[in-house]
C-alpha cells in the first residue's frame, strides 16, 4: 500500500481520488502543479470546485456513469485553476470498487494540454493564412486590370470639355479610384507596397487616410481633432502606412456608430526603452470600450468581434508592418462607464 501510495504521489500526471459524491480523497502533486490547490487545501473538498464558470458541468453525467460501474475513457474539457484561469485538460476516470464490487469513488488521471491545444490554434492560424493569401492573390490579379481601365479613361476623360461640376465630379471620382486596390486588399489583410519608398511626413499619411472616411465622418457626426508636432519626415513606403492609419482610423469609427470624438496627435519623442528618437501617433476615440479579452487577443490573426463583416486580419497586418518598421503599437482601453474609449499608440523611429 505505501508503494502503491508513493506511486500515485510522485506521478506525472495528476491524480484525483474522490468519493461517489464527488468528495476528494487524495490529491498528488501532479494536481498541484496543474491546479496550484495543494493537498491541505483540496482533501475533503467537492471536486466540483474545479467546474469553469461559464457553469457547464460536465462531471454530472461522468460521476452517472462511475455510479453504474463504467469506464469512463479518454475525454477533453476545461478546468479551473485557483487564480482563476482556465485551462484545457485531458482526463480518465475510472471507478473504484471494494471487494465485494461496490463503487465507492473514482479515480481521475488528467493531464495539461495546454500547449497541445495552442500548437493546434497555430497551425489552423497557419493554414487560415495561407487560404487567404491564394485567395488575395487570385483576387488582386482579377480585378488589377478592371482598375487599370478605369483609371485610362478617367484620365482620358479630363481632356474633354467638362462644365465646372463635371471637373468636381472627375476629380471625385479620381480621389475614390486612386485608393480602392489598397482598401480591398486592406481589408483582406494582405497588402504590401512594392513599390520605391519615398521622404514622406506622417501627418501627410494620416490627413489621406482621413480623407477616406469623410463620408462615414459626415454621417455620424464625429467630432475630429487633429494635433500636430512639426513632425520630420519618414522614409517609407505610403502604401503600407496608409493602410495601417485607414485601419486605425476605421476601428475607431466603428466604436462610436452613434456620434463621439476621434483624436489624432502626432508628437516628437524617444523610445525609453532604446533611446531612438522617432514619432508617436495616437489615435484615440470615445466608443465603448473593449473586453479584457478583446484586449487580450487584439493582434491575433483571424480573432474579430465585427461577426459578419470582419476579416479578424486588420490589426495583425497593422502591428506586422509596424514591426517591420522596427515600431512599436500599443493599445489602452477603459470600459467604466464614463470613461469609455480606447486609444492605439504608435512608435515609428527615425
Amino acid at each position: 500500500m505505501q508503494r502503491l501510495a508513493a506511486l500515485v504521489e510522485f506521478s506525472n500526471d495528476a491524480i484525483i481520488g474522490n468519493t461517489i459524491e464527488g468528495i476528494i480523497t487524495s490529491w498528488n502533486r501532479g494536481v498541484e502543479r496543474i491546479f496550484g490547490y495543494t493537498a491541505q487545501e483540496m482533501i475533503g473538498q467537492s471536486v466540483f470546485r474545479l467546474v469553469c464558470m461559464d457553469g457547464k458541468n460536465d462531471m454530472v453525467p461522468v460521476f452517472d456513469q462511475i455510479g453504474k460501474g463504467e469506464y469512463v475513457g479518454h475525454y477533453e474539457t476545461s478546468r479551473r485553476c485557483k487564480d482563476g484561469c482556465e485551462i484545457p485538460v485531458s482526463f480518465t476516470v475510472s471507478p473504484i470498487q471494494k471487494s465485494s464490487g461496490e463503487i465507492v469513488g473514482a479515480s481521475e488521471i488528467a493531464r495539461n494540454i495546454s500547449g497541445r491545444k495552442q500548437a493546434e490554434k497555430v497551425q489552423r492560424i497557419a493554414e487560415k493564412l495561407a487560404a487567404a493569401g491564394r485567395l488575395a492573390s487570385i483576387i488582386a490579379h482579377d480585378i488589377n486590370n478592371p482598375l487599370a481601365a478605369l483609371t485610362n479613361l478617367l484620365f482620358l476623360v479630363e481632356s474633354e470639355n467638362l462644365s465646372e461640376e463635371g471637373r468636381q465630379y472627375l476629380k471625385t471620382a479620381q480621389r475614390e479610384l486612386s485608393p480602392l486596390a489598397q482598401i480591398t486588399a486592406q481589408a483582406l489583410g494582405f497588402y504590401r507596397n512594392h513599390g520605391d519608398p519615398v521622404w514622406l511626413s506622417i501627418t501627410t499619411i494620416l490627413d489621406n487616410a482621413l480623407a477616406l472616411h469623410h463620408d462615414r465622418i459626415n454621417a455620424s457626426g464625429i467630432e475630429v481633432s487633429r494635433n500636430y508636432d512639426s513632425a520630420p519626415q519618414l522614409y517609407c513606403q505610403p502604401g503600407e502606412l496608409r493602410q495601417v492609419m485607414v485601419n486605425l482610423i476605421g476601428n475607431a469609427l466603428d466604436a462610436m456608430p452613434h456620434g463621439g470624438r476621434l483624436q489624432l496627435r502626432v508628437r516628437r519623442t524617444t523610445n525609453w526603452g532604446t533611446d531612438r528618437r522617432g514619432v508617436r501617433i495616437t489615435v484615440a476615440d470615445t466608443g465603448g470600450g473593449m473586453s479584457a479579452e478583446t484586449h487580450h487577443r487584439l493582434f491575433e490573426p483571424f480573432y474579430t468581434t465585427k461577426e459578419g463583416t470582419g476579416t479578424g486580419l486588420g490589426l495583425w497586418v497593422c502591428a506586422n508592418i509596424v514591426s517591420r518598421y522596427e515600431g512599436r503599437i500599443l493599445m489602452r482601453s477603459n470600459d467604466v462607464p464614463g470613461r469609455n474609449g480606447s486609444v492605439f499608440m504608435l512608435f515609428l523611429p527615425l
